[in-house]
């Protein structure tokens, strides 16, 4: 009797190590240690595992807990490597490549620079890796290898910087010196990102008429213009647009005086 206990012990203890190693929603439910990139991770990680357990891959389901685990702890668990699969031939060149690339992004900082997006990439190359190796399923190995292609050319892309503001004095559309300060800077980035477009777009406040408000939007958005290109952004790659008091950064009644609605906002697009 005793022996038949110790065995049904020893038989729940297995089972419970098992278990955890397929918790997908404690995997998935972990409080992160690390910083973004760490979170993004888990949660693709998460992600993987629970597809892999709804198919009943319980190894693979094992794989991506462990890795979705290592992230929540704050740990940067790398992308798979090529000995980790079984990887039939014909896949075998085009995955090193992606590897080296993916590497390469990593090490020019793109987990701090662009975290989901640096995680959707590791994680959709080790699901192309994982889908490859069992080579049953084309739609699902060309889901993985898209996904990641996608996230590659997101990363490749440069992130443009949030609009900047040039505000204005009262009925003025003259650039005063806090003007020039942002639109030295307006340049400087510029120089780095080298967008397709500038859009370049003037508004006011609610105070004078709505008619002349439009006019006056478009003379600031034009005096922003030309001191851009003085700067050395060339007027053909900017677009300008004007919208008087209809668009209000500061919700006011008509008539109101409020310099943060008396601006022009520039903005990169690529």
């Amino acid at each position: 009797m005793m022996k038949k206990v110790i065995i049904a012990v020893a038989a729940a203890g297995l089972l419970s190590a098992c278990a955890n190693r397929w918790d997908v929603d404690g995997a998935r439910g972990m409080e992160n240690m690390g910083g973004p990139f760490h979170a993004a991770l888990q949660s693709e990680y998460a992600e993987l595992a629970a597809s892999e357990a709804n198919e009943g891959d319980w190894p693979d389901t094992a794989y991506f807990v462990a890795k979705a685990k290592a992230a929540a702890m704050g740990e940067a668990p790398a992308p798979t490597a090529m000995e980790e699969r079984d990887i039939p031939a014909k896949y075998v060149d085009e995955l090193a490549a992606a590897r080296n690339d993916l590497m390469g992004v990593m090490g020019q900082g793109a987990a701090e620079a662009n975290p989901p997006v640096a995680a959707r990439a590791q994680a959709m190359f080790d699901c192309w890796m994982q889908e490859a190796e069992e080579d049953r399923q084309p739609d699902d190995i060309e889901a993985c290898m898209q996904n990641f292609q996608i996230a590659m050319n997101q990363l490749a892309t440069p992130a443009m910087p949030t609009p900047f503001m040039v505000y204005f004095n009262l009925d003025s559309s003259q650039l005063d010196a806090e003007a020039m300060v942002t639109l030295d800077d307006v340049a400087g980035q510029y120089q780095q990102v080298v967008p397709p477009r500038v859009l370049v777009v003037g508004h006011t406040d609610t105070s004078g008429s709505s008619d002349y408000n439009i006019v006056l939007s478009e003379r600031r958005a034009e005096s922003v213009a030309r001191a851009l290109a003085a700067r050395g952004i060339a007027s053909e790659v900017m677009r300008l647009e004007a919208y008087g008091e209809e668009r209000l950064m500061v919700p006011t009644p008509d008539g109101v005086v409020e310099r943060l609605n008396r601006r022009v906002e520039v903005m990169f697009q690529n």
